[in-house]
């Protein structure tokens, strides 16, 4: 229980976490540590895995300027863990926009992943991956076995692109914006699936409208693009704003 080390063998630890890259200790006007991206990762992964959520960890798959993927072995079976790493510098307009206030690194790749575990919950029974569970800044869900929209040709673009529309529409009944939609985050397989929530926002919070009209647009301009495909973006937007199916 680290509330009965004494200061000297508390500083001796963090010390030894520095060195191994896993916190950064500051010595300025005040004592402070907090975690690196690595530290908290693998604080998250043993919290998983103390859970019995995580079994192994497998290949890295994937990585950008907000997260790192890999593979895993999971009670669920093959899984993917994805780590979130919001910082100031990639999610600037993010942090002025979802409340998010003036917080540190650790805390704001943990908000990251939590709402992003909140809203593929929210979602479940649509066209995204099943969360499985959220620790610290990792989610653990479903491997889907597709590529990104951008990489591959599809047969039938109409019939797909009036899909996600209506998956758009889906989630719009479900009070949830994507709030970054686009053909890098669109999987095309046998099925399609959206992916990539961590800039999601609820419909009714500051801006959801501004970021659904991006979103379509990002979407109908891809499909303009590659395949020809010319859609009115605000007949679209009335579309998914007055749908009220289920």
């Amino acid at each position: 229980d680290i509330a009965h080390l004494s200061e000297e063998k508390t500083k001796k630890i963090l010390r030894d976490l520095g060195e191994k890259n896993l916190v950064i200790n500051k010595y300025t006007e005040y004592e402070g540590s907090t975690f690196t991206f690595r530290g908290l990762s693998l604080y998250s992964l043993r919290r998983l895995v103390e859970k019995n959520e995580v079994e192994a960890l497998g290949k890295k798959m994937g990585e950008g300027k907000e997260s790192l993927i890999y593979n895993c072995i999971s009670k669920y079976g093959e899984a993917v863990i994805k780590f979130h790493k919001l910082g100031y510098s990639s999610f600037k307009k993010v942090v002025d926009k979802r409340n998010y206030g003036n917080l540190n690194f650790s805390v704001l790749s943990i908000r990251s992943a939590k709402r992003e575990f909140t809203t593929l919950r929210k979602l479940q029974g649509l066209a995204v991956p099943k969360a499985y569970a959220w620790e610290g800044n990792a989610v653990l869900m479903e491997l889907i076995d597709a590529r990104e929209l951008f990489k591959v040709r599809v047969e039938n673009p109409d019939e797909l692109l009036d899909a996600i529309i209506e998956e758009v529409a889906k989630f719009y009944r479900r009070g949830v914006v994507h709030g970054d939609l686009s053909q890098h985050n669109i999987l095309v397989g046998e099925s399609f699936w959206i992916i990539d929530f961590p800039q999601s926002v609820e419909v009714g919070e500051e801006g959801w409208k501004e970021l659904l009209e991006r979103d379509v647009a990002n979407v109908l301009r891809y499909f303009s693009r590659a395949y020809r495909i010319e859609r009115d973006i605000n007949s679209v937007i009335e579309s998914i704003i007055s749908d009220t199916g289920s």
